[in-house]
């Protein structure tokens, strides 16, 4: 830095830093009775943000941008700093404005004192309140980028928290420990979900359900899975049927939690192969989870009761969507055929075509069981080559 020329106004520069402990000592006074949130910064600290406060003045007045070269911190790292420590982002601007008061008083009263001219006055003004508006939205996109930061990195941990949970990667004691700073509570029951997104906005079923399972007792814990959103909840989940599908399974203590993410990934994949939506759980799938996943009975039921009947019919499909609708029509013919628009000798015709193909007599249980079960296994197997 250039000294400043020898004028009143440089007169009063060298006041300012040869007062600049005084100056300091000043704005920590006003820190300590103004702003409690500042409690937790030892004053050493606070005393080497006012003796910065005091350089900067004191070079604007002199017609200098920037700080001296043995100045180590400058305003943005405080900034910085202040939001690792916690304070409030309204607390750290109301601060820095009223310590720089502090400061610019100073400069008023000593000039006014040595009697320099208002104009002089009124140029070194303007240059302190150009200075303190422009480091201050340097100080507010300072303390926005940690913030982000910071919101990142705990978001990162919350989620790493939320993967270890549900694959019970967690010691007991890390379960109750870091849970309880996400408000689980070990005498609590949870919902379990894993939820998978129809829309083509990625966020919208991942925000309905943080608002949707939010509670007084517990925020709910949300994160995504690989392209999927898990969460956990004390609330069942509830979603429209057009944000996506969510199998859900509760409510469970914490220790089971592993064991429910197990099976909601399970009823998920089953009731995706149904082309469910909304939320489902064990009941609402009920033996439609064996249909899935015992394939071995399924291929062999298939190959009697459906693809026989591809193979030897040119109605193939037609018959066999009207024996299944007839099946959830509770074998009542009339309704069967409203709900499939024919008429009811039509659908006769086709039920005694599909017993002669298969040799499935429709009125014997046993029979009506491998049908349906053939059938179930059909719809949600239908686009797999065969």
């Amino acid at each position: 830095m250039t000294a400043p020329e020898r004028t009143p106004l440089g007169e009063i520069v060298d006041w300012l830093r040869g007062s600049i402990e005084e100056l300091a000592a000043r704005q920590l006074a006003v820190v300590r009775a103004s702003f409690p949130s500042y409690d937790r910064i030892p004053d050493e600290e606070l005393l080497r943000s006012s003796r910065r406060n005091v350089l900067r003045v004191a070079e604007t007045v002199a017609g200098q941008d920037g700080l001296p070269a043995d100045v180590v911190e400058n305003e943005v790292q405080s900034a910085q700093y202040r939001a690792l420590q916690g304070i409030p982002a309204e607390d750290v601007a109301a601060c820095y404005r009223a310590v720089l008061k502090v400061v610019r008083d100073a400069f008023f009263s000593r000039a006014a004192a040595e009697g320099v001219p208002f104009e002089v006055i009124l140029t070194a003004t303007q240059r302190l309140w150009s200075m303190t508006d422009r480091l201050f939205d340097d100080l507010t996109g300072a303390r926005h980028d940690i913030e982000l930061e910071v919101a990142r990195r705990e978001e990162r941990q919350r989620l790493e928290f939320l993967h270890r949970l549900l694959a019970g990667n967690l010691l007991p004691s890390e379960m109750l420990h870091v849970g309880s700073a996400y408000g689980l509570d070990a005498d609590q029951l949870y919902w379990v979900f894993r939820a998978r997104r129809a829309t083509t906005d990625p966020h919208a079923l991942s925000r309905h359900l943080e608002r949707s399972c939010a509670d007084s007792k517990f925020p709910a814990l949300i994160g995504s899975v690989e392209a999927d959103v898990a969460g956990l909840s004390v609330r069942r989940p509830v979603t429209p049927d057009d944000l996506g599908l969510v199998a859900a399974i509760g409510p469970v203590p914490l220790a089971e939690i592993p064991h429910a993410w197990a099976e909601a990934t399970r009823l998920l994949n089953v009731a995706a192969k149904y082309g469910r939506c909304g939320v489902v759980d064990s009941e609402s799938l009920s033996i439609r989870i064996a249909v899935v996943q015992e394939s071995e009975l399924g291929d062999a039921l298939y190959n009697r009761y459906v693809a026989r009947v591809l193979a030897e019919s040119r109605m193939g499909e037609v018959l066999l969507e009207s024996v299944r609708v007839l099946l959830a029509e509770k074998r009542y013919v009339p309704a069967a055929a409203e709900a499939l628009n024919v008429h009811t000798n039509t659908l006769r015709y086709r039920i005694e075509r599909f017993e002669a193909l298969t040799g499935a007599d429709l009125t014997d249980t046993e029979s009506i069981i491998k049908v349906w079960w053939a059938l179930e296994y059909w719809q949600v197997h239908r686009t797999d080559p065969r």
